[in-house]
Parts: C-alpha cells; structure tokens; sequence
C-alpha cells in the first residue's frame, strides 16, 4: 500500500505528527522498531505542553513545584515554582498514549527495524525487517532519535554535539524519601564534568541519571559515583541509557522529507530538554507537511518557524552551558546565582511556556552584574 506520509520512528514527535497528519485526512504510515522500547528520559514536561496537548492527569504521575540545585561544594539553593508545576511522566505510558491517540485518528501503524529507504518514483520505498513488505510513501518525516536511519539515509548533515545520559530507577526508600517530591538537580564535576546529574520522583520509584559528552568520559563510573553520593544502597531495578543531540542539524528539511524530535538535534543545551521540543516540532513539521500536500507550500517553511520560535532559547541555553559547566568553581558559582528570585522567577516562567520573560531594566542589569561578579570569582 502506498502511503501520502511514512512516520518513522514513534516516539513523541513521531506519535504527535501522525495523529496531526491523520487528522486532517492525510494517509498515514507510522514504523516504530520496537513499541515496548523503554526510553531513557527523566520524563520532565513543562505545564505549557500539557495544556496545549491535552495531557490526561493519568500520565502525569507527579505534579512538582518544588526543586534544588546542589553545587560542587555541597551548597543546596531550594526553590519554588509559583504560577505552574514540571509535570513527571513515564516514557513507555507516555509514548505509548500518544501512538494509541494517532492510531485512533485513522494512522496505520507497523513495528518493525527500517534497513533501507530508497528513491521510488516521485516518493520513497522504505525497507522494512521481520521480512515485511516495503512501505511506500510520497513525504517522510524522520522522527528516529539521535541515530536517525532516516537521516542516514536521506543524507542529511550529522548532529554535531551528543551527549551520552545514563538513568536508573530505584525502587522508593528511606535513603531517597526526601525526594518523592522534589526535583534535583547536581551540578557537580564528580557527577558529570560537562552535563550535570538529576533526580526525578515517580508514582513508585525515583529515576537518577547524569549524562557527559559523547566518547569523553566513562559514563558508568559517573553514574556510580553519583548514586554513592546520593548514599544509596539499594540496587536499582531498571539500567537506561541513550544518546542525546545538543545541538539542531544544520538543515532538518529537504524537498519531500523533514527530520523532528532527537533526529533533528532538538534537545536544548545545558538542560538536555527534549519531550517539549520533540511534540512542538512533530506539530509544527506535520501541518508544514500537509501544506505541502494539499497547497503545495515547500517544507523548509517548517524549519524557519520553528527556529523563529525557538532559536534565541537554543542560543541562550547553550551560552549558558559554554560558561558555567567548564569547571567546578564556575559551577559553584552557577549554583551561587541561582539563588536570585528574580532569577528564578524569569527561569520558571520561561521553562513553563517555552518563551522568553522580559524583565524590568532594573533586574536585567542587577542579573548582568552578579554573572560579571560570579564569572570573575569563579575564573
């Protein structure tokens, strides 16, 4: 069968796209290599994108406003959201619920390995495993993760800057009882040397990873570090690990395929946030993609407004990573500004919505002037 739009990969950009194509009766292939596959993800999403997805408050299994960030030296800064809360889910319900939603908006969805996408007439023919018929399909959206075979294959520039994160999940316990309702976050050379280390409270369990630069350092050991600081002694019941682009491609659009989610590099530095970005891009690609169809409208529309939209957060997050997360002494005294209200303040309600606060003058130079002082003290 011959499809207007094949969705490979079925994760949350994949699942959001389909459901958008399907929708509005464009006919839709969704490939996923493994629908039982466990992400590795802290599961973070911000009160913005469950809004404007119709989470159901089944998914969410915590409803956080609290958080600590842990300096080097041990110095703890706790903070409070007031006008929203960083909604805590689990990837393998969460992905999962969103394939269903797109499969009952009419998207066919198939679980197999794509081995090969070749050039078929004016579309594709896509190469499937488990010894399965080739998909054909006019358009393509690549939504496979940071190792994208899509963009392999359809010759797309490389994610430049990767990051290797490790998660675990504890079963809840005394040791981690101060965290069943708290987010923390470590920035700490020993945890991570260039990332940081996290930890995010479920329904029944607590997840704890750190994540380091590709092939710069033994992530293990980072991890095993982390978990011996924290002081824990239980085992952990579930080992998770992935690769994460920090960075989007040079191009994420061609003439008749589109790259989202992880594919196309968009997970945010220095906070590694992807979930948010991942659906916002799945939409944004997919309704380019039906204008393609239906008005014949070129598909580089999609990349030039979701960077409109969200260029200057990349920017800012990864200048921010540059500076502070070189050296233990800078990430003191990272940790040092965070204790700022208005800082705080700006930070959540930029983290809820995606967009960028505005702030009085006043507390824009007061904010320059203690990162001079910090970046001074800690250089």
């Amino acid at each position: 069968m011959r499809y207007d739009v094949a969705v490979i990969g079925g994760g949350p950009s994949g699942a959001v796209a389909a459901a958008e194509l399907a929708k509005a009766g464009i006919s839709t292939v969704l490939i996923e290599r493994n629908l039982e596959n466990v992400k590795p993800c802290g599961g973070a999403i911000p009160l913005g994108l469950i809004e404007e997805f119709n989470i159901p408050d089944a998914l969410v299994e915590k409803k956080l406003s609290k958080m600590s960030v842990r300096s080097p030296g041990g110095r703890m800064i706790f903070m409070e959201m007031p006008n929203g809360y960083v909604g805590m889910v689990r990837r393998e319900r969460f992905d999962s619920y969103l394939r269903d939603r797109a499969k009952r908006h009419s998207t066919e969805i198939i679980e197999a390995l794509v081995r090969e996408i070749k050039k078929d007439g004016d579309g594709f023919s896509i190469q499937l495993s488990k010894g399965l018929p080739p998909v054909k399909a006019s358009f393509i959206i690549g939504a496979d993760g940071a190792n994208s075979k899509t963009a392999e294959e359809l010759g797309f520039p490389p994610n430049e800057l990767q990051v290797i994160a490790m998660q675990q999940r504890f079963h809840c316990c005394d040791t981690l009882k101060p965290y069943e309702e708290l987010v923390e976050i470590w920035f700490d050379g020993d945890v991570s040397p260039d990332f940081y280390g996290w930890i995010f409270p479920k329904t029944d369990h607590i997840a704890i990873g750190t994540g380091t630069e590709f092939r710069k350092h033994n992530l293990k050991e980072l991890q095993h570090r982390f978990v011996q600081k924290i002081g824990i002694t239980e085992k952990p019941y579930l080992d998770e690990a992935a690769k994460i682009p920090m960075k989007p491609r040079t191009s994420f659009t061609q003439e008749k395929a589109i790259l989202t989610g992880d594919a196309a590099g968009l997970v945010t530095p220095a906070n590694g946030e992807g979930i948010f970005f991942a659906m916002r891009s799945g939409k944004l690609g997919a309704h380019a993609m039906i204008e393609r169809i239906r008005n014949n409208k070129p598909l580089k529309s999609y990349e030039k407004n979701f960077r409109k939209l969200y260029a200057p957060i990349f920017f800012g997050l990864q200048a921010l990573q540059f500076v502070y997360y070189k050296s233990d002494r800078l990430r003191e005294s990272f940790v040092a500004i965070c204790e700022d209200r208005d800082v705080q303040r700006i930070t959540f309600d930029s983290y809820l919505y995606k967009k960028m606060v505005p702030a009085p003058w006043s507390i824009q130079m007061k904010i320059f002037m203690k990162n001079i002082y910090h970046l001074v003290k800690g250089s």
